[in-house]
């Protein structure tokens, strides 16, 4: 019985104990989220969130305008007895492709943006010395770095929410809905751009924890942001295009685009191709989600499989590089020498 107790006694402990610190992660948090978002850096980020957001709203508007001008001309060439298939119908456009053209503006400089969020919630710590004042106190260095992170990436879905909100309330003011359809998608696209910003931030978190004074962790993190969004995938491409094979002639086939030879060196012509775009996509986080939101975008009628094929690397680039670079940023914080 007096063991029996012990381990409940334990138990009951241990929970309390991981009770309190959930509670301290959350107020390094709220404390980290709300410095931030009264801070004048907040306001100029938010600023340049909905000016960029603006440009690509426009952009979508436009273009969804003159598609849906195609589609009235479909539909007043096509005549009343119309009797073919229901599948020569044209399509109306969706408005899902405004926000699919808003969010792919936004991810062009987001990047810089999150980034900005990030380079120094440690290296300012350092530089003030009040790093040190802060451990003195009852919290931990993973539930302060943890906390931190956990902040940065609240006020990064509180931009994407604005700028979603906002966009969505001009759309409505120019009577532009969305169908209930397109929600999913929408909620997909932010979801995605989240994703991509948490992706910078935490490159940003681990290079703060790296660099001692916080010029030169922005810096570095420049230096990393254009190798990721610039060179790697200039490199991948111009690499992988010099090593793959020249695209089949059909006069070497004798003009016969039918026949099974030709078709199976057009598929492994098109396989290394699409090899080539995954691999670009795994190397550069913004090539990812700009192949993810056009790959959801242009997902009508294809199956999960085929979806899957061409989104997967996309997927994992933005899973990898958050997860590796948090764990960096963490490993060197809780190893961290703070005199």
């Amino acid at each position: 019985m007096a063991t029996e107790s012990m381990v409940s006694g334990k138990v009951q402990m241990d929970r309390v104990s991981r009770g309190m610190k959930t509670e301290r992660v959350f107020i390094v948090a709220r404390k980290e989220f709300t410095d931030q978002v009264t801070g004048w850096r907040f306001l100029v980020i938010l600023a340049l969130f909905l000016a960029i957001a603006l440009v690509g709203t426009y952009s979508g508007v436009v273009s969804y305008e003159r598609e849906l001008d195609r589609y009235s001309e479909q539909l007043a060439a096509m005549d009343d007895r119309f009797d073919g298939p229901e599948r020569m119908m044209p399509t109306k456009p969706p408005v899902a492709d405004i926000y699919s053209s808003m969010f792919l503006t936004l991810i062009s400089c987001g990047g810089l943006l999150a980034i900005a969020v990030g380079f120094d919630l440690v290296s300012r710590e350092k530089e003030s010395r009040s790093l040190k004042s802060i451990l003195s106190h009852p919290v931990y260095r993973d539930e302060i770095i943890n906390g931190k992170a956990l902040g940065g990436i609240a006020l990064l879905a509180l931009v994407v929410g604005g700028v979603l909100a906002i966009s969505t309330a001009l759309l409505l003011v120019f009577s532009i809905v969305p169908a209930p359809g397109d929600l999913w998608m929408v909620l997909t696209y932010a979801g995605v751009t989240l994703l991509f910003f948490v992706t910078f931030f935490s490159i940003a978190l681990a290079i703060s924890t790296l660099c001692r004074e916080s010029g030169s962790a922005l810096l570095l993190s420049m230096i990393v942001f254009i190798f990721l969004v610039l060179l790697a995938p200039y490199a991948t491409t111009h690499i992988g295009m010099a090593f793959m094979m020249e695209e089949p002639d059909p006069a070497a086939y004798g003009g016969d685009i039918s026949s099974e030879e030709f078709q199976a060196a057009i598929t492994a012509y098109y396989g290394q191709f699409n090899l080539i775009q995954s691999i670009t996509n795994l190397v550069s986080p913004q090539m990812a989600t700009n192949a993810l939101i056009q790959g959801i975008s242009n997902s009508s009628g294809a199956t999960l499989e085929d979806m899957l094929g061409r989104i997967w690397s996309s997927i994992a680039a933005l899973t990898i590089y958050p997860v590796i670079f948090f764990a960096i940023g963490y490993t060197r914080f809780m190893r961290m020498d703070i005199r």
